[in-house]
């Protein structure tokens, strides 16, 4: 090593470095035959090519180049790795090879785009080109039955109107905020229009009037004022913000549509804003497009050029996975919101969407990108804050609807009186009561107190910080699957190797996993262990005679068993088929996940179509469900576990994962996203209902055979009343409670 040099690593270069070279660069990069744009971000890798050996060292400097001829690398086929280099993206409108460049070939070296610039220091900075050919024509205009309207009362997220010369402009209201005197709707300046003009929603069918227009907005500011410090010469950040002061804000549920109450503003400035950020997964709803997930793929993103002067989008926001992202013409104004399990970051509002680029992709497709401004450049210069939250707001969370309906009806199914009425009395502690459980379920966040039986996931799967000191990510996440039905070498699954409730043992799991190569804690799934401890658990606090700890126990345990009724979650196929390729081709090794045949399914089935047809869900299974629940009760842990691994095979046999796989495939390629619930639901729903009021019947057993082995009868009835909220948070949210453990660390507990 030579210690006298500086580190001219790629991996050294900052956001200012490339802004620094993207700036001295530009114009010569404009210049070239097919560029169309620019951006800063990180190397997009072909998602064909080999991940390096472990060990293996990344060149310091760009490497060679050869003439081997590679397919064009497109932001369909590529994707940004750990190990991707910081660098200047430059987007083409046809991909040129580089032996076509040159004396006597068919394009000038003029035109060649290099493969490195230099900053003024001598320090190299990469360029990747990718092929993104822009979609010039119009979208089909948006049917109005898609535009997505709240239920109740306004919130943000919904739709807002504008009539502008005869005719009716649409845009997303993204979220509200104050300073200090009033409170605003914030949303886009292109719809909202000039200071005074009215804007209306929809609420039950009503038109509802929202506010008028504030003198509050943005257009376009100099990206020198904006990042000051950063190199941005001729440069205007495009903002496009409007402000509408709300006529009656105390109507108004600050919570956004379909993504939950706002965390702290992700607070963005040359100070803190790099590199870390591209990759980052985000959520959002726009009343054109609805729930949309996408993740950040790169930072000022230069879109035109006029007068000398370039516009560019702090960021550009694609899809999280293969498919596109859906947003469309009316989402302009929402809100991205940054995804994480660290409590303390979770849904802070990043960007405000104001509009979209259309990339040309193979097969004709379109590949979306919504262009959104920092929200922190917006409330610094309105000098406005998020208005996060008021007491009573609701906030809906998407993916708890199957838990609580589960956990809610198997209240009513007990069989032992004295159970039935303790748990039908903390009906609204495990759950909710059935005919209040729809899209707008209330106060299911963290902090506070989250209804029992969806504890697991958004109490526990958090990362545990001095914010959140209840966090259990890593080994709180397995304990809610198990992949029954692969294959060891020897033809077995794991339904096989566990044809009794005595051959239950974490010993013969583990031998399993081992004869097929998952070593990893995130792949040793153990599901039945999980009911099986808790199930202990629950026969010690009533033999103790703490019946705040059993309903606690109890209403955790609603979540397990809804998981095991649900059949993607104890198969290999859990989110599409991992040997088949997206497009239907066999592979010899397993896709990573999310990334094989119907991927998106999981999503698709579990939370989507359950979460919009809640209603006819919840009615059909409170038809056919009896009660008492009618089952055998069972003894002991392992009958316990033995007897979700039951349920999860009935869940199998009723709705094959493979059916399921095959079908969400084929909606994918026939259905607009709108209508792939009613499709799914179409072909699955009444076989769910009875996979879903089977979870219902298990769970009350398993509660009634606890509370008999425990001898709860004895326990005089004057305890058997409503727990309070803050005593059961009290206890969920200590870690020697039903502590999550990996399957090589649960045996003490069993």
């Amino acid at each position: 090593m030579d210690y006298l040099t500086s580190d001219r690593t790629f991996s050294n270069l900052s956001l200012r470095d490339l802004l620094a070279a993207r700036d001295q660069f530009h114009a010569h990069l404009m210049h070239k035959a097919n560029v169309v744009g620019t951006a800063v971000g990180r190397y997009l890798i072909r998602s064909t090519d080999p991940y390096p050996k472990r060990g293996d060292e990344r060149p310091a400097v760009r490497p060679p180049m050869t003439t081997t001829v590679k397919q064009a690398r497109t932001l369909e086929n590529s994707e940004v790795r750990e190990y991707s280099w910081p660098c200047v993206l430059v987007f083409v409108s046809q991909w040129e090879d580089d032996e076509d460049f040159g004396v006597r070939r068919r394009l000038p070296s003029t035109d060649y785009i290099p493969k490195t610039i230099y900053l003024e220091d001598g320090r190299s900075v990469p360029i990747c080109v990718v092929l993104a050919p822009p979609v010039e024509e119009a979208p089909p205009p948006l049917a109005p039955d898609t535009i997505q309207f709240p239920v109740g009362s306004p919130t943000a997220g919904c739709p807002v109107f504008a009539t502008i010369q005869g005719g009716q402009h649409l845009a997303t209201l993204g979220c509200l905020v104050t300073d200090g005197h009033k409170i605003y709707g914030l949303t886009s300046r292109h719809v909202a229009g000039a200071a005074g003009e009215i804007l209306t929603t929809r609420v039950d069918g009503e038109d509802v009037r929202v506010g008028h227009t504030s003198r509050k907005q943005l257009g376009r500011l100099p990206f020198e004022k904006v990042y000051e410090t950063w190199p941005g010469r001729h440069i205007f950040v495009n903002i496009d913000v409007g402000l509408v002061e709300l006529e009656d804000a105390t109507a108004w549920n600050p919570a956004v549509f379909k993504v939950g109450r706002l965390g702290p503003l992700a607070d963005l400035s040359v100070l803190n804003l790099s590199l870390n950020i591209i990759g980052c997964p985000v959520a959002a709803h726009g009343c054109a497009s609805g729930r949309l997930a996408g993740r950040v793929a790169a930072l000022f993103y230069r879109y035109k050029s006029v007068g000398g002067f370039e516009y560019v989008a702090d960021f550009l926001i694609g899809s999280r996975d293969d498919e596109p992202l859906l947003t469309q013409p009316g989402d302009s104004g929402l809100v991205w919101v940054a995804e994480s399990d660290d409590v303390s970051r979770d849904r802070s509002p990043l960007a405000v969407q104001w509009g979209g680029a259309v990339f040309a992709a193979s097969d004709a497709a379109r590949l979306p990108f919504a262009l959104a401004t920092n929200l922190s450049t917006v409330c610094r210069e309105l000098q406005v804050d998020l208005f996060r939250a008021r007491e009573l707001a609701s906030f809906e969370y998407w993916g708890a609807v199957g838990h609580y309906t589960i956990g809610a009806l198997a209240c009513g199914v007990v069989q032992d009186k004295g159970l039935r009425d303790l748990m039908i009395a903390n009906q609204a502690r495990v759950s909710f009561n059935p005919s209040k459980i729809n899209r707008t379920v209330d106060d299911v966040t963290v902090p506070g107190f989250v209804p029992l039986a969806d504890v697991p996931d958004k109490v526990w799967k958090k990362y545990k910080t001095d914010d959140s000191p209840y966090g259990r990510h890593g080994p709180e996440n397995p304990n809610h699957y198990a992949d029954m039905d692969f294959r060891d070498p020897g033809g077995k699954t794991l339904d096989d190797h566990t044809p009794s409730a005595a051959s239950l043992s974490t010993k013969a799991w583990a031998d399993y996993y081992r004869s097929v190569g998952w070593n990893a804690v995130s792949q040793r799934g153990l599901l039945p262990f999980r009911v099986w401890q808790i199930y202990k658990a629950m026969t010690v606090f009533v033999a103790a005679g703490k019946v705040a700890s059993f309903v606690a126990a109890a209403g955790v345990l609603a979540h397990y068993v809804g998981d095991a009724c649900q059949p993607l979650h104890t198969s290999y196929l859990d989110d599409g088929d991992p040997f088949r390729t997206p497009a239907g081709d066999a592979v010899t090794e397993p896709l990573g996940h999310g990334k094989g045949y119907g991927h998106g399914v999981h999503m698709g089935y579990e939370n989507d179509m359950v979460d919009d047809f809640a209603g006819t869900l919840i009615k059909d299974l409170q038809k056919a469900l009896p009660s008492p629940h009618t089952m055998p009760t069972v003894t002991g842990g392992q009958e316990a576990g033995y007897a979700v691994i039951e349920l999860a095979r009935r869940a199998r046999a009723g709705i094959a994962p493979i059916d399921l796989v095959e079908a969400y495939a084929s909606i994918l390629k026939t259905k607009a996203p709108k209508d792939r619930s009613a499709a799914l639901w179409a072909k699955f729903g009444a076989k769910t209902v009875d996979t879903m009021a089977d979870g219902c019947r298990v769970l009350a057993m398993l509660w009634d055979s606890a509370w008999h082995e425990g001898n709860g009868p004895a326990i005089d009835h004057s305890h058997l009343k409503v727990i309070g909220k803050k005593e059961l948070q009290g206890i969920y949210e200590k870690q020697d409670f039903l502590p999550s453990k990996a399957l090589g660390k649960i045996d003490p507990y069993l």
